[in-house]
């Protein structure tokens, strides 16, 4: 009796987690459990056979990427179909003291997954499709790289590159094309990645990670990140290839030389991340846009917090085009500045006609005609418009907001500097690394801000600005690197106008400026 009974629990038990090598030098016919019997794919590959592709993940499972391997387009997309649990996800990752010492002689550096057919081959190619399509969608899951059927997964320190894409993706083939596709599936990190060199022939995407399905992938995650096509595409800011990296929640990370930056179909967070040398798509039908809201929906329950971002030198995008029927937005701590054309501007609002609710705080916003413009689509929120502690330069000095409509309105503390004022009085693009910060105890927006302690957004700590997140290339690897302490906001005295807190002391420990994640929302 006592046999069967352990019989039975032993069935009812699930499969133990396990960590899998994979590496171009593997064969999927080994074990795949030690470097030395790699698997060739990661289970999921398009070519994967025999083992790997047999092997179904459980929670917990770790697939180990060599370093420097290159899989081309045969392989893909890979489809990552068995999630984990929350709080205990699938990871695919690497292991930083194995690489390929062929491709990289003397250190790590990520595997990478190639849209070219092979070495060899510059010919743009759809994956999963022909090169030079132009009508009609690729069938399955589309021109991805990788494609997430199932919740709780991790996908850390990859490289993309050479995605092409050459249908009607404005029409019926909308969702067909970018370097992620989320169907149905939540609570997917993507971290440490790098994607570049992509190229379109007609159309333009106006989203790189394609979001599908229910869930709508509220959780999602894109974090540390580095994507970038600036290798690819003209200085002038013309003709870039579109697509935003839309992901729900997306933080500390790079988006340079794209005709689209961050477009979320759902409420989320966008915090402490880069924005620059935006242009304009090669479909004139696209407007580009560094960050715009598509939609007031999801487990936030249409609430967006946009925060600590710095959007600038950018050629052509509308810089922040928010406000939904059904959204509230918090926007904070932000930078817009050097924004160089007609077609790059500052925050100008609503999306539509009619949002909740707008919250815009202690933001620093330079060369645009005033702190917020109107977007023409009126200017009415249903319940509450708070615009204050901004700091607004620009060639008037206007510290306008504008004349909104709502139940509560509230417009206070803003501060206007004219071009040549603010340069006299320290505020300056060439501060390094923080850019129109206060120089001194005596500078124009220090201690002239109300104290918004009691209206700022649940979760998130009351800190200045002072992380910058940059693209920086360390021993080879091109990451993004977050420096610098922000300064906690006094608790009950007033504050300064503008991005930062020139005086105060760093956050206690518990406290520190990771976003929503630190409070376990995530």
């Amino acid at each position: 009796m006592r046999t069967a009974i352990l019989f039975l629990l032993l069935l009812a038990s699930p499969c133990a987690a396990s960590t899998h090598y994979i590496s171009t030098a593997g064969a999927d016919t080994n074990n795949g459990t030690s470097t030395g019997t790699a698997w060739a794919h990661v289970p999921g590959m398009r070519t994967a056979t025999s083992n790997a592709a047999a092997y179904s993940a459980v929670a917990g499972d770790i697939f180990i990427l060599r370093g420097c391997d290159v899989w081309f387009n045969a392989s893909f997309p890979l489809v990552l179909s068995h999630g984990g649990a929350i709080g205990n996800p699938v990871i695919v990752t690497v292991d930083q003291t194995w690489f390929n010492t062929t491709n990289c002689p003397s250190q790590w550096n990520r595997p990478i997954f190639d849209g070219h057919t092979s070495a060899g081959s510059s010919t743009p190619t759809e994956i999963n499709g022909t090169g030079g399509q132009t009508s009609g969608c690729i069938s399955g899951n589309g021109n991805h790289f990788v494609v997430f059927t199932a919740s709780n997964i991790t996908l850390d320190w990859i490289e993309e590159r050479n995605l092409y894409y050459n249908n009607d993706a404005e029409g019926t083939c909308y969702n067909q094309n970018g370097w992620f596709l989320v169907s149905s599936a939540d609570r997917i990190t993507v971290s440490h990645g790098y994607q570049h060199e992509w190229k379109m022939g007609l159309n333009d995407a106006d989203e790189l990670v394609q979001i599908e399905g229910t869930p709508q992938c509220p959780h999602c995650l894109l974090t540390l990140n580095v994507t970038n096509n600036c290798l690819s595409t003209p200085g002038n800011g013309t003709n870039q290839p579109g697509g935003a990296m839309s992901f729900i929640n997306v933080t500390y990370s790079i988006l340079s030389c794209m005709s689209n930056a961050y477009k979320p179909v759902q409420a989320g967070e966008f915090g402490w991340n880069e924005i620059t040398k935006n242009g304009e798509s090669p479909d004139g039908t696209i407007h580009a846009n560094c960050i715009e809201t598509l939609a007031a929906e999801g487990d936030n329950n249409g609430t967006y917090y946009i925060h600590d971002n710095r959007i600038h030198d950018n050629f052509d995008c509308e810089g922040l085009q928010i406000g939904n029927p059904g959204e509230i937005d918090y926007v904070w701590n932000n930078l817009w500045y050097n924004d160089i054309q007609v077609g790059a501007n500052g925050p100008q609002v609503p999306q539509s006609e009619t949002p909740i609710s707008m919250f815009f705080f202690n933001n620093t916003v330079v060369d645009w005609d005033s702190c917020i413009h109107d977007a023409s689509h009126g200017y009415s929120w249903s319940n509450t418009f708070r615009s204050q502690n901004n700091l607004c330069i620009d060639a008037t000095g206007s510290a306008s907001s504008g004349s909104p409509s709502a139940t509560s309105v509230t417009i206070s503390n803003n501060i206007g500097m004219t071009d040549a004022a603010a340069t006299s009085a320290g505020y300056k693009n060439t501060q390094s690394p923080f850019v129109y910060a206060p120089t001194s105890s005596g500078s124009a927006t220090v201690g002239t801000g109300v104290n918004l302690t009691s209206v700022w957004p649940a979760g998130f700590p009351t800190v200045d600005s002072s992380i910058v997140c940059t693209q920086q290339t360390i021993n080879t690897v091109i990451q993004s690197v977050c420096t610098g302490t922000a300064k906690a906001r006094p608790v009950s005295a007033a504050w300064d106008v503008g991005a930062y807190q020139f005086s105060g002391s760093p956050p206690p420990p518990g406290l520190l400026p990771v976003g929503r994640r630190a409070t376990g929302i995530y």
